[in-house]
């Protein structure tokens, strides 16, 4: 996934450093940037990655101060949650780098971090950063959301949790409309069910599940769900109304987020949103979630700042007002963001290795010229 940047512009602080000392170390993992002007046409923009025992800082000065203009990059060491010694990367970068920074870390909220440089030419007190990628933290999962789901499937079921409750629906499994996605290391599996039949002995109704990935590193790892979605060509037979169904959504799912569609969105206090088409913009990325319908494959951005995403479709008859299609899916992103953390975190985690491997054990003697 392709990182972005958010760079915060912030006025030049008081030079005084205050020293902020833990009495636990805070979880500095993740992928963090900001950055500042000073109004004379000066700039400054840092970026922290930190994966499990090893993390990288960047900056990037333009006529600051006594740092003028350069590109730095440092490798470091985590012990015990904080990081240690810093080493520069002599490989990469440009113009005249701190020969040997030193910070400490906070985290004053989830989304930010909050580092304190012993190194007084970087000219301010705090630099806060915004963590565009981090780990899930279960802790801040967002509200259950009881009663949404679909025909009682909901992402963070098993396959077999799952499985079970579609089969005393008379759902059959339909192998043939399954789907695995191939990645480096780790696949994710789309599993579909089935039940009745069109005149060519065909499901006319069908429930798609995307799960968690299959990781290479982590076999032991039980999947769960992500994306549940069905797709139903309802029966004429059935003689349901369009009115009838659109009420069924509300009645089960709340009000609709908007007066365009069907769609649900709820705030990760459990809250259903109104006059909304998306939930609000956050200092996280938005992840990149699969999903698979009959007449439909695809993936779309979802943001951690909702809860659960439910997008709703009914399709009628003109002439009849009668409900021809139901296309409804349900997107959960606590699963999406904890495997995104597990499955990014494990390749990016591995350059971080090479990269700190490979600067802090270039030790060999001068050469002779």
């Amino acid at each position: 996934m392709k990182i972005k940047t958010i760079l915060q512009s912030f006025g030049v602080l008081a030079a005084s450093m205050s020293p902020a000392i833990a009495e636990t170390a805070p979880d500095i993992r993740g992928y963090w940037a900001g950055g500042y002007t000073n109004g004379q046409g000066g700039e400054i923009q840092f970026e922290l990655t930190v994966i499990q025992d090893v993390g990288e800082l960047k900056y990037n000065a333009t006529n600051w101060g006594a740092l003028g203009f350069a590109i730095c990059d440092y490798v470091f060491p985590v012990e015990n949650g904080l990081p240690g010694k810093l080493t520069r990367n002599s490989g990469a970068g440009t113009g005249e780098c701190l020969a040997e920074p030193s910070f400490t870390a906070a985290r004053p909220g989830p989304e930010t971090l909050t580092l304190r440089f012993a190194n007084p030419e970087i000219a301010l007190d705090a630099v806060e950063l915004g963590g565009i990628l981090r780990p899930f933290d279960p802790a801040q999962a967002h509200a259950p959301l009881e009663g949404i789901d679909i025909l009682g499937v909901k992402p963070g079921m098993t396959f077999a949790e799952i499985d079970q409750i579609l089969s005393k629906k008379d759902y059959a499994r339909k192998e043939d409309r399954d789907r695995v996605l191939d990645y480096q290391g780790f696949t994710i599996e789309q599993k579909a069910w089935g039940k009745g039949a069109d005149d060519y002995g065909a499901p006319t109704d069908r429930i798609f599940v995307t799960f968690t990935s299959k990781k290479d590193w982590a076999p032991e790892d039980v999947p769960v769900a992500t994306d549940v979605g069905r797709d139903w060509d309802i029966p004429e037979s059935d003689g349901i109304a369009g009115a009838t169904l659109v009420d069924t959504l509300a009645k089960k799912y709340g009000p609709r987020s908007n007066d365009i569609n069907e769609d649900r969105l709820y705030d990760r206090a459990g809250q259903g949103l109104t006059e909304a088409f998306s939930c609000a913009e956050g200092i996280h990325q938005p992840l990149m979630s699969h999903y698979l319908l009959e007449s439909e494959l695809g993936e779309e951005e979802v943001s951690v700042t909702c809860g659960s995403i439910l997008k709703a479709y009914v399709g009628t008859d003109s002439a009849t007002g009668r409900a021809t299609v139901l296309k409804i899916r349900l997107t959960d992103p606590d699963p999406l963001w904890a495997d995104f953390w597990s499955t990014w975190g494990q390749n990016e985690g591995a350059r971080l290795l090479a990269l700190y491997e490979g600067v802090t054990g270039a030790t060999g003697a001068a050469p002779d010229l």
